[in-house]
């Protein structure tokens, strides 16, 4: 029997083939959940490269250092600067929220299912760990920021976040939107499609669905947040003439494959490219942000209070 695991939509007729192959599109929520469970393994290298960082790479650390400061922003604002907030980064990474959240003071812990990942965050003494830790009167905010179309139940796991949330604990959730333009006309080239990796892809409505179903609604979705939609259009564009994602790659240091010299090459002819077809890039993501079409959102969701 084929289920949605976004919104236990268990009706077959309704269950079609996706505009991804891979995937299957739910009739109900419009989300697309793969044909096939896979294993994927994240070794230390998809989180952080054991190489010193490139040139390209350290040019870019500002531009990250402001993302995260935004992240951080953001956060202390959904939990209105509460002292004593406590916060759980779910699907955490490397924890480098985690630990940015700590020195501004906030009661931060992460959980990440991926060994590699936790190997790094116990080098940083970060407090990570391999199941979702109770705290004392439950979580202000739980965060999924770009971690929830990793897991193949996520309406299991938002179900599962409300017993570990204060009764007027939030939501946050960062995900790509295959709603959008770029899911839309790209398909596989669009950075965010990201699979095998990426075994979920949410539209607005199906996020919306998956709320609805577990108790919770929608606060606000946010459209902009250029960490993932600037940075999308800009990695999906490149996909069309360069292997996949190899600029993210040596901007992120992570993920990287292949000699030294040729990413540096590929990374070369990434950024002439990027000075030739700005202004076309920048016009269609003005559009996605128009029209809320772009690669990506940014939800907060607090309990439905009707429930």
């Amino acid at each position: 029997m084929i289920k949605c695991p976004i919104c236990d939509n268990s009706d077959e007729a309704s269950i079609k083939q996706s505009l991804f192959p891979e995937f299957f599109n739910c009739g109900k929520c419009g989300g697309h959940f793969i044909k096939e469970k896979i294993a994927v393994d994240y070794p230390e290298e998809y989180f952080e490269q054991k190489e010193k960082p490139s040139i390209i790479a350290r040019l870019a650390i500002p531009v990250l250092n402001v993302f995260l400061a935004g992240k951080v922003r953001r956060v202390k604002k959904i939990i209105k600067g509460k002292k004593g907030a406590a916060v759980l980064d779910y699907g955490c990474g490397a924890g480098k929220l985690v630990d940015a959240l700590i020195k501004k003071g906030i009661d931060a812990i992460g959980f990440e299912p991926s060994v590699g990942a936790r190997q790094i965050t116990a080098r940083n003494n970060l407090p990570v760990y391999g199941e979702v830790k109770t705290v004392k009167d439950g979580y202000d905010l739980i965060m999924f920021w770009q971690s929830l179309e990793h897991t193949d139940n996520p309406l299991e796991v938002i179900r599962n976040a409300a017993g570990y949330l204060k009764k007027d604990g939030k939501l946050l959730i960062a995900v790509p939107n295959a709603g959008g333009w770029e899911a839309r006309i790209f398909k596989d080239k669009w950075f965010h499609f990201s699979y095998p990796l990426h075994v979920i892809q949410f539209t607005p409505d199906a996020a919306k669905t998956m709320l609805d179903e577990a108790g919770f609604k929608i606060l606000n979705i946010d459209y902009f947040n250029p960490e993932y939609t600037a940075s999308g259009i800009i990695q999906t564009f490149l996909n069309l003439f360069l292997p996949k994602d190899v600029f993210y790659s040596v901007i992120s240091h992570r993920r990287q494959s292949g000699s030294k010299i040729k990413t540096i090459s590929l990374s070369i002819l990434s950024v002439f490219a990027l000075l030739i077809f700005s202004p076309f890039i920048v016009l269609f993501w003005f559009g996605e942000l128009i029209f809320k079409k772009t690669g990506a959102i940014v939800i907060v969701a607090g309990r439905d209070a009707n429930l």
